[in-house]
């Protein structure tokens, strides 16, 4: 645990770091592609922050009100990305707007603070893909960045030598990129909440039954939380077997499965018939 927040604390100074530079090439240089490059590098930040702040709620133990632990809790990460970003999205569009058919310069200042701010991404998108769970919705805005970041050096350099109009329409690129990715962390974010059933969980543990030589009649799964699932399983033990010698059985099937799996369920046990 204590490993991971300090992972956490260096990815938001990376983050920070890289922003800064974005927006300093922002002002200085004037393209409007480094301005979007650096209002999602600010939003970027907030979102580590934020994804921070929920992934130590959902470590808590389970307390009076949350029988089941905090789980979940964690989805406010991805969720409060998706909001600060669709938010980052409006006040980009607003700004193109403004500068719509009106000339302005572009310095070379502008893409060169933004290879500068490119490195300390790179090393941010790294942790957070080590790190793993809710961290991946942060990586996959944070690789958001570094391509913007690419694709802002070519596109303010050639703003700057040839024409504004290339650094525009690289801004308009950019912000079309931004919600096509928003879109697709929504249906991501969507997918986890819809208690989908891993198929290879179920199969895996079927396979458990099995080696206690025992068959499901049902099971039902559910992801809760990253790699965490949960959920019941309905089996039958011949009705001769003594409460003692089924209980046994039914702890080792659970312990087993949690353990292998990292999975927790409750199993109910019917008579053979």
């Amino acid at each position: 645990m204590l490993k991971i927040t300090k992972m956490f604390l260096i990815i938001v100074i990376l983050s920070f770091m890289g922003g800064l530079f974005k927006v300093l090439g922002s002002f200085i240089g004037g393209s409007k592609s480094v301005f979007v490059d650096a209002l999602t590098s600010i939003a970027n930040t907030l979102t580590i922050i934020v994804m921070y702040r929920f992934f130590n709620i959902s470590v808590e133990p389970p307390d009076e009100d949350h029988h089941y632990g905090h789980h979940r809790i964690e989805l406010g990460g991805p969720i409060s990305t998706l909001m600060l970003y669709s938010f980052t999205g409006g006040v980009i569009i607003v700004d193109l707007y403004n500068v719509f058919n009106k000339q302005y310069t572009v310095s070379l200042l502008a893409p060169m603070f933004a290879s500068i701010g490119l490195i300390p991404y790179g090393i941010a998108i790294a942790l957070a893909k080590y790190i793993g769970g809710i961290a991946i919705y942060y990586a996959r805005f944070t690789i958001v960045e570094v391509i913007e970041s690419i694709t802002t050096i070519a596109v303010a350099s050639a703003g700057a030598m040839i024409s504004y109009l290339i650094d525009f329409i690289g801004a308009l690129a950019l912000t079309g990129y931004l919600f096509i990715e928003l879109v697709k962390s929504f249906k991501e974010v969507l997918d986890y909440i819809s208690d989908v059933a891993s198929k290879e969980i179920v199969r895996d543990l079927k396979s458990i039954l099995k080696i206690y030589g025992i068959v499901a009649e049902r099971i039902r799964i559910r992801r809760v939380s990253g790699n965490l699932y949960q959920g019941d399983v309905v089996v039958r033990l011949p009705q001769d077997m003594s409460v003692a010698e089924a209980h046994q059985i039914i702890d080792s099937i659970e312990k087993d499965v949690k353990n292998k799996l990292n999975t927790e369920i409750v199993i109910h046990i019917e008579p053979e018939q």
